[in-house]
């Protein structure tokens, strides 16, 4: 077997081509045409000066997102690739989606007649980007023959996502798919796949689901889980961007990444496979340094094959992140054997490489696929591509080491998010248990049933910046990719990440200072107690549309143990909180005043809640006392905090009723050393 390449530019210059590698038509010869044009005209002009040169030869054409040769990658350009085969039959079927992908996927393999002697070796096959249900169309070529190796992928079109081709050598469709069934037993296949994006963030859910339509995810519509997590900007791009930010499941032990393919009006979105509902699933990340690492693994994996040719179907994601770097992965296989292909919308894989073992088709999103093929049993001799060779400055672009920095970045700071989230409520539970009398379980276990909503706070803290760093890191790239990026706007945005990475180490920070255990007193001024707890605050007052007035007459320091004053005073904001939800108040206002008064600091917080009643006033500091259901859950407990500040701190905590709601004062001694 043979394989050639070339990137087309004229009729003249294709025939020349076949004229100087002394090829002739034939009924074994099979031509791959992976074209970045989008339009019909093009496409069946370029069927019929194939067929003009090569008349008996198959066809099989898709439009592409980017296009793959023996060069790497190219992009706005038509790539023609032409397989010669000595003792392989080739056999081209077309089918458009009269019903849904599952028929077309059974009926297309039916229309090759298998019979148990003649089953195609492997089948080669394109699908239309936008109508195709991927996941659907696999199963219904399982459905006939569950043991064929497939491979291909669905069709792009720059992503504009507007409309895309796939043909052979008889029709062209937008709206249905094509295959190429190759016939050989003796013929070699070796399939492989690079995923290398990682999951990040926690688990999410999704509770309403329909194939590959999804209409809620934790409580959101797709749209707005986007646009919480990621920002309006990126939720505004969808589905171009979509692709970029795959949700991640995993399926018989292979993580598969689900791309948005489309949105609609009612805020739901269609992603590149089926999606059950019920799945768990978290935000995918591309993983640079893996990508490097498993090019050098796809290398020696495959030279343990015999290979005369490479076909690689690659996403279209794994081109956006790396953009021309991409081709650390491909020039590489291309140092093996020839190479061509394209980037997709979706990627088709089987795991076939176990003869005991029967294939599994899969639809896959953010990989990188391999079929390589030979017609002969000899191993390609041992090879080292020069690319990995640690003395070229191939890898030492800047770019590169750049998005890098940024996925390494991004991975180190999850880490620390999902570990702090794992760790921080027994960590609390035992701290509180340290530091409360033994009679007062009941209060120990109050404050840690409150660790899973101050953890929430945390997540959201650390998710806000997170996002801040994804978009600004696609902004990047789609202004670069349109030509758009000027100086001033990367220095913009390297200022901005740079920012966020400091806002990132600081939260960090203040978070330990929060729940470390507070053995010393210290001398510090009320406002900087405040400032420290503005981080568990803050995501109070957002969350519940809460207006925050603070006035600070007395700016003095005071000698308290400030992590404690730090949970007395979210304790007492958050009852706030919740007496203005239940007294369901149109406008939530909650003051905070501190002043002097005869030699003493004085501290009050004030809501809009409409007061305690007088019959509980007198109960509310004492132990075991609560008027809330199991749903709040909340805080250390009025009895703690008044234990803190008049057992800790030689204070006073007390109670009353203004004309707005309950007002709470911390009288706190100025004359402590």
């Amino acid at each position: 077997m043979k394989n050639y390449s070339l990137t087309y530019q004229n009729r003249e210059l294709f025939k020349e081509f076949l004229q100087n590698n002394n090829i002739h038509d034939s009924l074994k010869i099979l031509v791959q045409v992976f074209s970045s044009t989008n339009q019909y005209n093009f496409i069946k002009s370029l069927q019929t000066m194939i067929l003009d040169n090569l008349p008996s030869a198959k066809i099989i054409g898709t439009t592409t997102d980017g296009e793959i040769s023996n060069q790497g990658l190219q992009e706005n350009s038509t790539v023609i690739s032409i397989s010669i085969f000595k003792n392989t039959q080739i056999k081209t079927e077309f089918v458009n989606h009269d019903s849904n992908s599952f028929n077309s996927g059974r009926k297309i393999i039916e229309n090759l007649n298998i019979q148990n002697s003649d089953i195609p070796k492997v089948i080669i096959a394109f699908a239309d980007g936008l109508h195709t249900n991927g996941e659907d169309f696999l199963d219904g070529i399982s459905s006939v023959n569950s043991n064929l190796i497939v491979a291909g992928g669905l069709a792009g079109d720059r992503s504009t996502f507007v409309e895309t081709f796939v043909f052979n050598e008889k029709a062209i469709t937008n709206n249905g798919a094509v295959i190429a069934a190759l016939y050989n037993k003796e013929l070699n296949v070796y399939t492989d796949y690079s995923f290398n994006w990682k999951s990040i963030g926690k688990k999410h859910y999704i509770e309403k689901a329909e194939k590959n339509r999804v209409y809620q995810i934790s409580g959101m519509t797709p749209v707005k889980f986007y646009d919480y997590y990621l920002g309006g900007n990126i939720a505004k791009l969808l589905p171009a961007v979509g692709i970029e930010f795959p949700l991640v499941i995993n399926k018989d032990g292979i993580n598969i990444a689900r791309a948005v393919l489309a949105k609609h009006d009612d805020e739901s979105l269609s992603f590149a496979g089926n999606i059950e509902e019920g799945s768990e699933v978290k935000f995918g990340h591309g993983d640079v340094s893996m990508i490097l690492n498993n090019s050098i693994e796809n290398i020696e994996n495959i030279l343990s094959n015999p290979v005369e040719s490479i076909f690689i179907y690659s996403c279209m994601a794994r081109k956006t992140l790396l953009k021309t770097e991409v081709n650390v992965e491909l020039l590489p296989l291309g140092e093996v054997a020839p190479i061509s292909g394209f980037f997709t919308y979706g990627e088709f894989y089987s795991n076939c490489n176990d003869e005991k073992s029967s294939c599994k088709l899969k639809l896959l999103n953010q990989t990188m696929t391999i079929l390589a093929l030979s017609e002969s049993d000899t191993l390609v001799q041992k090879v080292k591509p020069s690319l990995f060779d640690k003395n070229n400055n191939y890898l030492d672009i800047l770019k590169l080491h750049r998005t890098q920095a940024l996925s390494e970045l991004i991975e180190k700071t999850t880490n620390e998010l999902e570990d702090l989230n794992l760790h921080l409520e027994n960590r609390v539970k035992e701290e509180v248990e340290k530091s409360l009398e033994k009679d007062a379980i009941v209060e120990a276990n109050a404050r840690y049933a409150q660790m899973g909503e101050i953890i929430d706070m945390i997540v959201h803290q650390w998710r806000q910046p997170l996002s801040a760093l994804s978009t600004s890191v696609s902004s990047l790239q789609i202004y670069k990719e349109v030509n758009l990026l000027t100086d001033e706007q990367f220095k913009e945005t390297t200022n901005k990440l740079l920012n966020l990475i400091e806002h990132l180490n600081q939260t960090i920070d203040d978070f330990r200072g929060f729940f470390k255990t507070a053995k010393t007193k210290e001398h510090i001024t009320p406002k900087e107690i405040f400032n420290k707890a503005n981080i568990l605050i803050s995501s109070l007052v957002d969350k519940h549309e809460v207006t925050l007035i603070q006035d600070f007459e007395f700016n003095d320091s005071i000698y308290v143990h400030t992590s404690q004053m730090m949970q007395v005073i979210l304790n007492i904001i958050k009852n706030g909180i919740d007496a203005i939800e239940e007294n369901n108040k149109k406008e939530a206002i909650i003051e905070i005043r501190c002043f002097s008064k005869e030699n003493n600091c004085i501290i009050e917080i004030e809501d809009n809640g409409g007061g305690i009643p007088k019959d509980i006033l007198p109960k509310i500091f004492n132990k075991r006392f609560t008027t809330k259901g199991e749903s709040h859950g909340t805080g250390i407990g009025l009895d703690m905090s008044r234990t803190i500040i008049e057992s800790h701190m030689n204070g006073k905590l007390t109670a009353r009723n203004s004309e707005k709601g309950a007002v709470f004062s911390i009288s706190l001694p100025l004359d402590q050393n």
